[in-house]
C-alpha cells in the first residue's frame, strides 16, 4: 500500500504541477494578447513553459494574428490606392477642362471673325468630349483598383492610339511654336492592351513634355521583341532627378511655380505597370527621355 500511496502521491503532485504550469501559461497568453491588442506591433505570442497543448494553442493564435495583420495591410493598401486613384483622376479631369476654359476666354475677350470663333469652338468641343470620356472612365479605373482585377485587354493598333493623342495636343504645341514629330515607319502595330489606359499614358507624357519641355517633342516607336516608345525633348529645367521623377507629387521648382501637382508621370507609371510594361526616364546633355517598354502579347 505504501508503494501505491507514493506512486499516487507522485502522480497527484505531477498533475498539480502541470495544472499550475498550464494556468500560468494561460495567464501568460492572456497577458501577451492584451499587450498586443493595445498597441500596433508585429509581435507574436510566445510560450513560457513550452507544453505541447500550449504550443498548439499559441501556434493557432499566432496564425490568426498573422492572417488578421495581412488583412489590415491589404485594407490599408487598397484604401491608399483608391485615394490615389481619385487624386489621379481629378488631375486628369482638370487638364481638358482648363484648356477648354482658356479657349472660351479667348473667344469672349478677343476680336475674332466668325470663322475664327467657329474654329476655336471646335477645339473647345474636342476638349469637352475628351472630358466626358474621362468622366465615364472614372468608374472603370476605380473598379480595377478596388477589386484588384486586371484591366480588360483587347487587340488594339498602338500606332493609331498614339497618333490620336498626338493630334489632341497638336494645337497646344503649335500655339507656342513647338512641334510633335512622330518617328515611325509603320501604321499598324498590334498589341493586347487597354485603350483607356494607353490613352492616359500617352496623354500624360505628351502633356508633361508640353509643360516642362521645349523644342520639338520627338516620339519614336521601336517594334522589336518588346515595343519601345520614346518621348524625347529638351528640358526647361535640367535640374531633375530621374530616379524620383515618377514618384507621386514629385515636381521641380519650376513646375511648382506653374501650380502642377507632379502626378502626370506617376499616373503613367501606375498604368504602365498594370499593363505589364515598364517605364523609365533618362537625362543626357539637356535632353530628357521617357521610355515605355510594352509586350506585344
Amino acid at each position: 500500500m505504501t508503494v501505491f500511496a507514493v506512486i499516487f502521491g507522485t502522480l497527484a503532485a505531477v498533475a498539480l504541477l502541470l495544472f499550475i504550469m498550464q494556468s500560468i501559461e494561460m495567464r501568460n497568453i492572456k497577458k501577451q494578447l492584451r499587450s498586443i491588442s493595445n498597441r500596433e506591433t508585429r509581435e507574436l505570442i510566445h510560450s513560457k513553459f513550452g507544453g505541447k497543448n500550449a504550443r498548439e494553442l499559441i501556434n493557432e493564435i499566432n496564425s490568426l494574428l498573422k492572417k488578421m495583420r495581412r488583412g489590415q495591410e491589404k485594407y490599408k493598401r487598397k484604401s491608399h490606392e483608391m485615394d490615389q486613384m481619385i487624386t489621379n483622376i481629378s488631375h486628369d479631369l482638370r487638364t481638358p477642362l482648363t484648356s477648354a476654359m482658356g479657349y472660351i476666354n479667348i473667344i469672349l475677350t478677343s476680336d475674332m471673325t466668325e470663322n475664327e470663333k467657329e474654329a476655336q469652338l471646335n477645339i473647345v468641343e474636342k476638349r469637352l468630349m475628351r472630358l466626358e470620356k474621362l468622366i465615364n472612365s472614372f468608374f472603370e479605373f476605380s473598379r480595377i483598383i478596388s477589386q484588384e482585377r486586371p484591366p480588360e485587354l483587347e487587340r488594339l493598333n498602338l500606332i493609331e492610339i498614339l497618333q490620336d493623342s498626338i493630334v489632341n495636343y497638336y494645337d497646344d504645341y503649335c500655339s507656342v511654336d513647338r512641334e510633335i514629330c512622330l518617328k515611325c515607319d509603320i501604321t499598324k502595330l498590334a498589341v493586347f492592351s487597354n485603350r483607356i489606359m494607353l490613352t492616359r499614358i500617352f496623354d500624360n507624357l505628351i502633356s508633361n513634355a508640353y509643360k516642362h519641355g521645349r523644342g520639338t517633342l520627338e516620339v519614336s516607336v521601336d517594334a522589336g521583341e518588346k515595343i519601345r516608345i520614346c518621348f524625347k525633348n529638351e528640358l526647361i529645367d535640367a535640374n531633375i532627378d530621374t530616379e524620383r521623377i515618377f514618384d507621386e507629387f514629385y515636381s521641380t521648382d519650376i513646375s511648382r511655380t506653374k501650380g502642377n501637382t507632379g502626378l502626370g508621370l506617376a499616373i503613367a507609371k501606375q498604368f504602365t505597370r498594370m499593363l505589364g510594361g515598364d517605364i523609365y526616364a533618362s537625362c543626357e546633355d539637356g535632353s530628357f527621355s521617357v521610355i515605355i517598354a510594352l509586350s506585344t502579347t
